[in-house]
């Protein structure tokens, strides 16, 4: 066999797990992505390396709050200065369907969770603190309508150059990626899988002895490209995000104040945030239907944050100042198993038509879970539904040891450990690499 593993897509799971199988001395590890790493998803979040905060409305993700928690605080220690501690204010207004009571249990449970986290536990502010804290609020609805409020922190992360770090600590550590390549073929042979591989390079072929395919919204498109039949039933949740000039907050100093998290009357969670001298607005949870590459944020969905902003911000020519506009889509996976066990030809080349991905909803996107499912779809491919970019690590972890039972090879994970990042040697060899250069989409 040419390798151990094959890793497919470049997202923050796949370089992430390409990362551990490296650091745990697995050799014949290899990753393709079929345009450049970070491309997809894993440059279009809200920027934010957190728990969760309102998953604690489930008891079903305490599970996943706690993990991400653990992480934060690990991502803050070994990634000093790429993850930073970042303020939040949190207030509660009377149109608000969570009550200040629920607002103040919920953190002190956030705080509970986090143990020892490194950062400061959550306290309450006046009216005077939050709008010194945060000036883009409406002062108005601050002084009418403002129950209680509360500060709280989490933590902010350049994700582009997490993901391009963690694929160049691999390598450091012997594993190997390639991008603008793609998989078009996959084959079952005898302990193991014959693959072929398009690339501007021109057309190989290798063999492996296991596939994880990575490669978040098109996760079942890739199955049913190479003939397998997948097992999770997938919905692609768009999430826009708008970036405002510095001058929507003519008051604000964007290096020194808090973020916001504002809680919608539909019940929804939007946040307002200080992002590389101007500010992040979002997200927006609404269901994509058809192929998510090169994906348009939805107007509806620009609608819906420019009210709700005009309804709790006070910012300045907000239309005017719009910068950029960017959406992610998430992958979703609906954890009932399918009952299709036949292929439909055209769905090779119609996926996103396919049952496979699902068109609507009957119940509210936002209780859905964000915790990772894990299939093997055939024996000896994986493959990686949802998750969060905050538990990636851990994620990796898990199938790293997974995959480490499977091949009998490997030791323990060491992506824990600073010393198998190498950030100084690479910040002397690739400066570049650690700056954020994410794919905002222009008006």
């Amino acid at each position: 066999m040419d390798l151990n593993v094959l890793i497919v897509g470049g997202g923050i799971h796949g370089t992430g797990l390409l990362h551990d199988l490296a650091s745990r001395k697995l050799a014949g590890v290899h990753l393709v992505e079929k345009n450049l790493l970070s491309s997809g998803t894993s440059s279009k979040s809200t920027k934010l390396v957190h728990g969760g905060l309102r998953y604690l409305e489930h008891l079903n993700q305490w599970g996943l709050v706690h993990e991400a928690l653990k992480e934060r605080a690990l991502l803050l220690r070994i990634l000093r200065g790429i993850v930073k501690p970042l303020p939040f204010v949190l207030p509660n207004f009377k149109s608000d369907k969570r009550p200040p009571w629920m607002v103040r249990l919920g953190l002190f449970f956030y705080d509970m969770l986090a143990g020892d986290g490194g950062l400061p536990a959550a306290s309450s502010i006046n009216k005077q603190d939050i709008l010194s804290y945060a000036p883009y609020l409406n002062p108005d609805k601050v002084e009418k309508e403002m129950l209680s409020a509360f500060q709280y922190y989490d933590a902010q992360m350049l994700d582009d150059v997490i993901t391009r770090l963690v694929a160049e600590a691999a390598v450091k550590l012997g594993a190997s990626y390639e991008e603008n390549a793609s998989v078009t073929e996959v084959v079952p042979i005898q302990n193991g899988f014959k693959v072929t591989i398009v690339s501007k390079g021109g057309t190989k072929t290798l063999t492996t002895k296991t596939i994880v395919n990575a490669s978040g919204a098109w996760c079942n498109a890739n199955l049913l490209k190479w003939n397998i039949i997948p097992n999770i039933t997938c919905l692609l949740n768009l999430g826009t995000h708008i970036i405002f000039n510095p001058e929507a907050v003519p008051n604000g100093d964007v290096s020194k104040n808090s973020a916001t998290l504002i809680q919608e009357p539909d019940g929804r969670i939007v946040f307002f945030i200080p992002w590389f001298g101007k500010w992040l607005y979002g997200t927006t949870e609404s269901i994509l239907v058809g192929e998510p590459s090169g994906v348009r944020y939805p107007e509806e969905d620009k609608a819906y944050l420019m009210h709700t902003a005009k309804e709790t911000l006070n910012l300045n020519e907000a239309e005017k100042n719009i910068s950029e506009i960017f959406c992610g889509v998430r992958c979703m996976p609906l954890k009932e198993k399918n009952k299709i066990n036949s292929m439909n030809s055209k769905w090779q080349n119609e996926p996103f038509n396919s049952p496979f991905y699902v068109r609507s909803l009957d119940k509210n996107i936002s209780s859905l879970s964000r915790e990772t499912v894990l299939e093997e779809t055939l024996p000896g491919i994986i493959t990686i539904y949802g998750g969060k970019y905050t538990t990636y690590r851990s994620i990796s972890e898990k199938i790293g040891s997974l995959l480490s039972r499977k091949l009998n090879l490997g030791a323990s994970t060491g992506t824990h450990l600073a010393e198998n990042w190498f950030l100084s040697d690479l910040l002397q060899e690739k400066p570049d690499i650690f700056k954020s250069s994410a794919n905002l989409r222009q008006i």
